[in-house]
């Protein structure tokens, strides 16, 4: 038998996250449906960075939460459930993108997404041939370098959560080096794809999200105070305003440790300020959010399929195009995930709850439904 937590607001936090990165993601690939291509979005760039800071923060919390419970961490059911809930889908994905492409096109940088750590050969080749063959679909796996990110990071994670006897140094010491690497990466001009290495693989933000999750779980009076002050999560929405609209760029080697701490914010608000100025509990956001991690990982792919069907219609005036693009492909892909959701991964979800210790309810009528 498994305890059960629910934090409010955090899939309107994934929702967020999540559809900013299928808009960016159509923005830059409208060449798919002759048009001018446009710009990744920084919202999207940011939006990976509200998924780590919320994912180091949710995952923490539960880990502290069963130290407390069970005075140490099963890190075997741990790592049970982390391939439960992302193998399934990072792996189904990706033999529907190489069946999609031919098995004859695959090249030796596959073994990058397969082995996780497809953010070491973006970061030092590139994204182009990250994937499979040299057809557009080389392209359909180019964001599993935040998915292995994450399994990098958890790779480790438990174990640090598990043997230190005070954890908080850690929290405070690997963000702070993080910044320290990419200054001095930057002052000694050092080669680029190190920098971006460290630039797309954010332990750091992640572990902010941690660090937040500490403070709470610890119930600091100082935290709790300062970051549900009205003036700071204010700060924190305008700022994510700016995000939205490309004009946020204090300085390149800190702006995802700023959103970092931007989105605890936002975090703390949503599940303790019963006065918070945005409440992302509704059920629109909670639908969005519990299907997210498809939203995320199938809207490459459904962005090119789309193509197809919407190019033969030659729609000559660019900016009707562009709009039937968007109020079509969004609610594809959404519709996507939720098949995907209920008719997949649940099965691999209802495994999971097996090795719950302390499992995290996707949404307030779940968590009733167990207390």
């Amino acid at each position: 038998m498994y305890d059960k937590v629910y934090l409010p607001g955090l899939n309107g936090i994934r929702a967020i996250a999540s559809l900013s990165v299928v808009f960016s993601h159509i923005n830059n690939r409208l060449d798919y449906y002759k048009l001018p291509k446009g710009k990744l979005l920084d919202l999207a760039n940011f939006g990976v960075t509200i998924f780590f800071t919320l994912s180091g923060f949710l995952i923490t919390y539960l880990l502290l939460k069963e130290k407390e419970k069970t005075g140490t961490i099963n890190i075997k059911k741990f790592y049970i459930r982390r391939v439960l809930r992302i193998w399934p889908l990072y792996f189904v994905y990706l033999l529907i993108v190489i069946f999609l492409n031919g098995i004859s096109t695959v090249q030796w940088p596959i073994l990058f997404v397969l082995l996780m750590i497809p953010n070491l050969r973006i970061s030092f080749a590139g994204v182009t041939n990250v994937a499979v063959g040299s057809h557009n679909l080389t392209y359909m796996v180019g964001h599993y370098w935040s998915l292995g990110v994450e399994e990098q990071f958890y790779a480790f994670w438990p174990w640090i959560i598990k043997k230190s006897k005070n954890i908080l140094p850690f929290l405070i010491l690997i963000p702070l080096a993080y910044v320290f690497i990419k200054v001095a990466l930057r002052l000694l001009h050092a080669p680029y794809g190190l920098i971006t290495f460290f630039n797309y693989t954010r332990f750091g933000c992640l572990t902010l999200g941690a660090l937040g999750a500490y403070l709470y779980f610890n119930n600091s009076s100082k935290f709790n105070y300062w970051f549900t002050k009205k003036e700071i999560e204010i700060s924190a929405w305008l700022l994510l305003l700016v995000v939205a609209f490309n004009k946020f760029h204090l300085t390149s080697i800190i702006d995802h440790e700023i959103i970092a701490v931007v989105t605890l914010i936002i975090i703390v608000n949503q599940i303790s300020n019963l006065k918070k100025i945005i409440n992302l509990e509704n059920r629109v956001f909670d639908f969005l959010g519990k299907i997210s991690f498809g939203l995320y990982v199938y809207n490459p792919l459904v962005i090119y399929l789309m193509a197809f069907i919407i190019n033969p219609f030659e729609i000559e005036n660019a900016l009707l195009k562009q709009i039937l693009i968007y109020i079509t492909v969004v609610p594809v892909v959404i519709l996507t995930a939720y098949l995907s959701y209920h008719y997949f991964e649940k099965i691999f979800l209802r495994i999971k709850y097996k090795y719950a210790i302390i499992e995290s309810a996707s949404s307030k009528s779940e968590f009733q439904k167990i207390a």
